[in-house]
């Protein structure tokens, strides 16, 4: 989910958050090539794209910035990788 979706900023959001972040100990989960150890955010195990839980704390997980922010983007990568549009012509732009 954008960071621009208004559930994180509500107060039911930053409860969950806190509490995900005191259960797993501010420690990163992902732990991904990079990853600092140290989770300041809270990533969604199953996103809520494809049918995750947006609030509940078994689908979340501490994750360093870096761990969160990069399985996002390979995620959207993947997804993308295969999205066709169907019926359209590709056109090669001159400059």
């Amino acid at each position: 989910m954008p960071a621009h979706d208004y559930r994180y900023q509500t107060r039911a959001w930053r409860a969950v958050r806190a509490l995900v972040l005191e259960r797993d100990r501010h420690t990163c989960a992902v732990q991904r090539e990079g990853c600092t150890t140290v989770a300041t955010t809270v990533d969604h195990i199953v996103s809520v794209s494809e049918g995750g839980d947006f609030y509940d704390p078994t689908n979340l997980r501490a994750a360093c910035p870096h761990c969160n922010s990069s399985r996002g983007w390979r995620e959207r990568k993947e997804r993308n990788q295969f999205t066709y549009r169907v019926g359209v012509a590709r056109y090669k732009t001159r400059f």
